[in-house]
């Protein structure tokens, strides 16, 4: 297969990172694997997309370490490919606050577009990215979330939690990295207004049912072609902790990782929400889960390889590029059966 990976900055990658395992697993693999920043793409006349790439020149490149050292030195071959001629194009490009309040980030989907139409397997599909783009996405699974509501209005957050009785997190729609995220724990919140200004201050909010995270229930779960990614007898799942008195549990703010497992009622949830991703093309997706409740859906660069991976002696990545093999074996099938059915 030929699949180039599209990230932010191929320079600001780094060994630990998701993409660096996928890409590193799809050479290992034997595919021919391309990376990408997102500012070297050009949409040419004829709609076709070229970007400027590296493709790695050494076969026998050991590790991750000297896989990316071997591509950001330019080691590999630095040269404008045409990406219509990929099978698949990975889309690992993370929108941040910046990006969503400016709309910088739409590139990525209209390059990934383009290529959609032209026969390229695009992943995550950028249709499917654009419907998920903030957390509203969420609201499409009442039955495993928590109660929410969305609102830039203060009188609307005051009655949800009054109507709640229950303490809430509030914080950005379009939010990411735990920026912005308040616990309110009733209406008589002395700095609510301050709490709303901020969570609103480029936009919407949401407003969800706070649950308690303990260290058992605050699941990072990574999901691929709708299904929890299988390691033999566990699945691609871990505990984030969070650091004593902080309520949020980003990796990035201090959480510690532990062991997990996946219970009956978790596994539901991925059950619940796994026809509806691969209807909208979001091929690998971090799903979290915190007391038995669906809080997040991570569709843009969701992370966690790393982590599985050291706490298991697993290879997450490996397991995401079979099922793109799979994927394509299964597309060529396709295609075969197609051409011999039309044939005179």
């Amino acid at each position: 297969m030929k699949i180039c990976f599209v990230v932010r900055s191929l320079f600001r990658q780094l060994p630990a990172y998701t993409t660096t395992h996928l890409a590193f697993e799809a050479y290992a693999r034997g595919h021919e694997v391309a990376m990408a920043s997102l500012n070297h793409f050009t949409l040419e006349k004829d709609g076709r997309v070229f970007a400027w790439a590296v493709t790695p020149t050494n076969k026998s490149l050991s590790d991750r370490d000297v896989f990316l050292k071997h591509v950001q030195t330019k080691e590999g071959r630095f040269e404008r490919h045409c990406l219509n001629d990929y099978d698949f194009v990975f889309l690992r490009y993370n929108p941040g606050e910046e990006d969503l309040l400016h709309r910088q980030w739409s590139p990525a989907l209209g390059f990934g577009r383009a290529l959609k139409e032209a026969g390229v397997r695009v992943v995550n599909d950028p249709d499917g990215l654009a419907r998920a783009s903030s957390k509203m996405y969420l609201t499409q699974f009442p039955q495993v979330s928590v109660p929410s509501i969305v609102t830039r209005s203060p009188e609307d957050v005051r009655a949800f939690l009054a109507d709640l009785k229950k303490p809430a997190i509030l914080k950005p729609l379009h939010g990411y990295g735990g920026r912005n995220v308040f616990l309110v724990k009733d209406t008589s919140e002395v700095n609510l207004n301050q709490i709303i200004s901020a969570a609103t201050e480029r936009g919407y909010l949401m407003a969800q049912e706070y649950v308690p995270a303990n260290p058992a229930h605050d699941k990072r779960v990574l999901v691929c072609n709708g299904k929890a990614i299988a390691l033999g007898n566990r699945w691609a799942v871990f505990q984030r902790v969070s650091q004593k008195g902080e309520i949020r549990s980003n990796m990035r703010l201090g959480a510690s990782r532990q062991e997990a497992t996946l219970d009956f009622e978790e596994t539901q949830i991925v059950e619940a929400v796994g026809p509806q991703l691969v209807k909208d093309g979001l091929f690998f997706v971090g799903l979290d889960i915190v007391g038995g409740k669906l809080i997040e859906i991570n569709v843009f660069c969701p992370g966690g390889i790393h982590n599985i991976n050291q706490l298991y002696g697993a290879n997450v990545g490996k397991e995401v590029i079979k099922v793109l093999e799979h994927d394509h074996a299964t597309l060529g099938r396709k295609r075969e059966a197609f051409i011999e059915g039309a044939t005179p």
